[in-house]
């Protein structure tokens, strides 16, 4: 478990992307560098190494070095003096060279978190998802077992159901095909990792249950598609 300072100052960092630009683009962002760091900080010293490390070069490859060193500035900022007001960050970007997610403005309020339940053998996917998205937005658990799978989808009622097959569970496809099968209407289940072995497996057993591999994701595209899926579920106020 992360002591408590530390999840406040991720959840900062994610705070004053949020200030800077569109909470998509600043979502994918952190997500992005937090896969790049494997991890998510669990002490100040890495918070801030993150920043100006992985979190630094995300913001750079989309909007450039001058917006990426403006954004580090007023993180290191707000994490130094632990003054978290004022974290929208005026920056001037050109409309019509922009990218659309970069730009837009979500007014839209949510009224409940998205709940997520992932189908892994460790909890790194699911705890990256949940400094990426923040509480407000996502509540995630991570199962491994088929007793869990069947007890959570009751119990947590998630409206997306992710086997992350970058690191699967330990368990038959077969096992999770049949699972799917008992999902509520309600529930989306989504392959993230469709090009590895196993998730290539999987795709083949979920069809061969009838049951559609449209929201298969492959890895190598990015958390994008993911990420529409999952703020695709909020619901609106």
């Amino acid at each position: 478990m992360f002591q408590t300072t530390v999840r406040q100052e991720v959840h900062v960092v994610r705070e004053v992307l949020e200030g800077a630009v569109a909470p998509e683009l600043a979502t994918q962002i952190m997500f992005e560098a937090l896969d790049v760091l494997g991890r998510v900080p669990s002490s100040s010293e890495e918070v801030m190494a993150f920043c100006r490390g992985p979190l630094r070069a995300g913001v750079a490859s989309r909007l450039g070095d001058d917006i990426a060193a403006i954004i580090l500035e007023r993180l290191e900022q707000v994490l130094t003096t632990g003054d978290r007001t004022g974290t929208d960050i005026p920056i001037d970007i050109d409309f019509d060279d922009a990218e659309p997610s970069v730009t837009a403005v979500m007014t839209t309020v949510w009224r409940q978190p998205v709940s997520v339940l992932v189908l892994a053998s460790t909890k790194d996917f699911s705890e990256r998802l949940f400094a990426a998205l923040g509480a407000t937005r996502v509540t995630v658990r991570t199962v491994a077992t088929e007793a869990e799978i069947q007890k959570a989808i009751f119990s947590a009622a998630p409206l997306l159901v992710l086997v992350d097959a970058t690191a699967p569970p330990n368990l038959p496809r077969g096992v999770i095909a049949t699972s799917f099968r008992a999902l509520p209407d309600s529930a989306l289940p989504v392959v993230w990792g469709r090009e590895t072995e196993y998730g290539e497996g999987l795709a083949v057993a979920l069809e061969a249950a009838g049951i559609g591999t449209s929201n298969s994701l492959r890895f190598s595209d990015g958390m994008g598609p993911l990420l529409d899926l999952i703020l695709s579920r909020y619901q609106e106020d």
